[in-house]
């Protein structure tokens, strides 16, 4: 495979959510709290979608997120990132919780939003009906009720205004869980992060982008693991012999063999691990930090959200 076969793979890579300090020239919220739970998330599927869920975190005039952008190419290469978050939500694995402060929908010098995790063990109506219940989702339909989740944030907003229906706060930090590997999700806690809110009403916003950074530390320990826990699967089910160079891979170009040429390396023993991608030099560029927060290098990420009406 050459480099730019494998810049097309890896060069577009989805989320629960928490916040944090809004900094101290952000203006006050006031008004009523608004509570939804979130019922949609998506991840870019292509890099026109990574721009849109993304947002301006240095000042530049430009949406920033360079995850999204390998998150998207990943989902094109049998890496079912934004089935797994749907997945995830709709089953309450991930069950994300939207205060939010503000007066008005339409016009506002002061409002705030946050965003905790809920616990699925006292989701009512509970998210699916049994083990038979494929589609789930029951906790989604306006009128769930929900109890915050032993250790999610609690005391912490994205403050800013709303004007003309559009809520736009930050900078801040904000917690965002995703779906990646598993259903538990894996939590990202992004610095420097903002939130754009449009079409807010009692019961529901239409759409919600969260924006943050992620620092270096946490993209090694949270979110290469997980990547690595969804390669493991397609590598055996593609590739499922032991034995070097062919390792028992289908006939064609499967996935498992792409990912096995592209990471396993040290040694070649027909399996990929943590450190392999970690230390792999396409991985090490595309996912090298691309913005600064206040001091900080650390990588952008973005998504988007649709909430409904949710009582917590």
């Amino acid at each position: 495979m050459s480099r730019i076969q494998s810049l097309l793979l890896f060069s577009a890579l989805p989320l629960a959510a928490c916040s944090g300090d809004g900094g101290s020239s952000q203006p006050t919220p006031e008004g009523p709290h608004h509570t939804y739970v979130v019922s949609e998330a998506s991840v870019p599927v292509n890099n026109t979608q990574a721009r849109e869920f993304g947002l301006d975190l240095n000042g530049d005039k430009s949406p920033d997120n360079q995850l999204g952008m390998v998150l998207s190419t990943l989902g094109g290469q049998g890496f079912d990132v934004q089935g797994a978050i749907a997945k995830a939500i709709g089953q309450g694995d991930i069950i994300l919780l939207i205060d939010l402060q503000t007066g008005s929908y339409a016009s506002t010098s002061g409002a705030g939003l946050q965003v905790k995790l809920g616990d699925k063990a006292t989701a009512m109506p509970a998210p699916c009906t049994g083990t038979a219940d494929t589609a789930c989702r029951h906790h989604l339909d306006g009128t769930g009720r929900f109890t915050i989740a032993a250790g999610s944030p609690d005391n912490a907003a994205v403050s800013g205004k709303v004007i003309g229906g559009t809520f736009d706060g930050g900078p801040g930090n904000i917690s965002l869980k995703i779906a990646l590997g598993g259903p538990e999700g894996v939590q990202l806690d992004l610095i420097g992060a903002r939130a754009k809110a449009t079409g807010m009403s009692d019961t529901g916003i239409d759409s919600v982008i969260l924006a943050g950074a992620l620092p270096q530390d946490d993209l090694n320990t949270k979110v290469i693991p997980a990547i690595h826990s969804q390669i493991g699967p397609l590598v055996k089910r593609d590739c499922p012999g032991t034995v070097p160079p062919d390792c028992g891979c289908a006939a064609g170009n499967p996935t498992g063999r792409t990912i096995l040429n592209l990471f396993d390396t040290s040694p070649k023993d027909c399996t990929v691990t943590v450190d392999e991608i970690k230390n792999n030099s396409l991985i090490q560029s595309l996912l090298a930090p691309d913005v600064e927060i206040e001091g900080t290098q650390a990588l952008s990420v973005g998504i988007k959200v649709k909430a409904v009406s949710g009582a917590f």
